[in-house]
């Protein structure tokens, strides 16, 4: 392993590490909330878009919901973008739902950074984290799954291919 790829090895080991640890921190209880949730009635929130508009989820009863945890500086949650991209432009026409929540990161910022990244799908602000603690959230990128009933399905989903496949 050569010095720079050892270099940057370690600086992105260190800032999920410290990602990690500032969101558990931040939520000391989650780990055993989200546990317990799972298949339970996804919680309703409302929340700001990058527009200044509020959205709540329950405005989206009866669609299948993907909802996104991020943060602009994410490593990880940069390499997934493309992903779930390709999962938005294949299930949005048949009612999926994706919905990208920046976690205490302002107005500004979050607008910028998705209109640079040109994100097709609509992002929120949850600027006092307050919807990620209600959700269990310990570290980003976390994806959370809710049905059309309104349950959560999956939470930390590596493979959403497959349970939209069998949802729609």
């Amino acid at each position: 392993m050569n010095r720079i790829h050892r270099t940057v090895t370690v600086l992105l080991l260190t800032t999920l590490v410290v990602a990690y640890g500032v969101t558990a921190g931040a939520f000391p209880n989650v780990r055993t909330m989200w546990k317990e949730k799972l298949e339970q009635p996804a919680p309703d929130f409302v929340l700001q878009d990058v527009d200044g508009n509020q959205v709540r989820l329950a405005d989206y009863k009866g669609k299948v919901i993907l909802l996104d945890f991020t943060t602009t500086w994410c490593p990880y949650c940069r390499q997934i973008r493309p992903y779930l991209e390709k999962i938005h432009d294949r299930y949005a026409k048949k009612g999926l739902v994706l919905l990208s929540i920046y976690i205490q990161e302002s107005q500004r910022k979050v607008a910028s950074f998705t209109k640079k990244n040109k994100v097709p799908y609509q992002v929120l602000l949850d600027e006092n984290a307050s919807v990620a603690q209600l959700y269990g959230v310990v570290g980003v990128p976390t994806l959370i799954l809710i049905d059309k009933k309104g349950l959560i399905k999956c939470k930390q989903c590596r493979s959403v291919d497959m349970l939209l496949e069998d949802m729609f």
